[in-house]
């Protein structure tokens, strides 16, 4: 991470070749956005073929089978089908309990009414009501810790990505935890060495395409309205802040 700085010293294994057929400036979220999830499917879940996802992206490279997209803005659902969602629930206008059948209902009955635990109810909806493989946060949020949790399917895993605030404390249902046999297993990025060169080849062969990835650029003096932006969800994607 150069933190915007014009040069940065890195060890030699953290870097690997850029092709010509890759656009430069998009081809930044390698390094971060996409060798992240990269390393949650790889290494941290461990994705098979036929498994369900509750991520989108780089689960396709793995043979997952369905992908559930969640998000409050339907512009970024739609941008999700683009990059293999197979499903996609805009938590914030979709009401699930009035989908969910009561004796699903009943196997967890502590809810609310927050857009969180809507997203919640539909994952247990498109997968029958068994809840999906593996369900990834990436948010950092103890609500949506929690909900991770309670989207899987028994013996499923919850992969943590998500980076929070100091001190932040993230609850779960011990009794479900340890009866369901809940994996909870936390991922910080892949492993550059081995999985950059293997993220360029994806990228090469076309599993997810980088320039529609990005869409957003911004100029290095543009660098703080870059920052607003994301913070306010602005950016559909992702966006890079070109320095050359």
């Amino acid at each position: 991470m150069g933190g915007l700085a014009e040069y940065c010293v890195v060890p030699a294994h953290g870097l690997t070749i850029l092709p010509n057929s890759l656009p430069y400036s998009e081809s930044a979220i390698l390094g971060c956005a996409v060798f992240t999830a990269y390393g949650a499917m790889a290494h941290a879940a461990q994705v098979r073929p036929g498994d369900s996802v509750a991520v989108i992206g780089i689960a396709r490279a793995f043979g997952a089978s369905d992908i559930i997209a969640v998000d409050v803005q339907d512009e970024k659902l739609e941008k999700a089908k683009t990059f293999g969602a197979t499903a996609t629930i805009n938590s914030k206008i979709e009401d699930p309990i009035e989908r969910i059948k009561l004796n699903e209902m009943q196997k967890f009955p502590t809810h609310d009414e927050s857009a969180t635990t809507k997203a919640f109810w539909l994952c247990l909806e498109i997968t029958g009501g068994r809840g999906v493989d593996i369900a990834v946060e990436a948010l950092g949020k103890p609500l949506t810790f929690s909900q991770c949790t309670q989207s899987v399917r028994d013996g499923g895993k919850a992969v943590m990505i998500g980076l929070a605030q100091a001190g932040a404390i993230g609850e779960i249902d011990i009794n479900r935890l340890v009866r369901r046999k809940v994996q909870v297993i936390g991922s910080y990025g892949g492993r550059a060495r081995q999985d950059l060169p293997k993220l360029v080849k994806l990228a090469e062969s076309g599993i997810f395409n980088l320039a529609d990835a990005v869409t957003r650029k911004y100029g290095f003096e543009e660098a703080g309205k870059a920052f607003q932006d994301l913070n306010q969800g602005k950016i559909v994607s992702r966006a890079v802040v070109e320095i050359v």
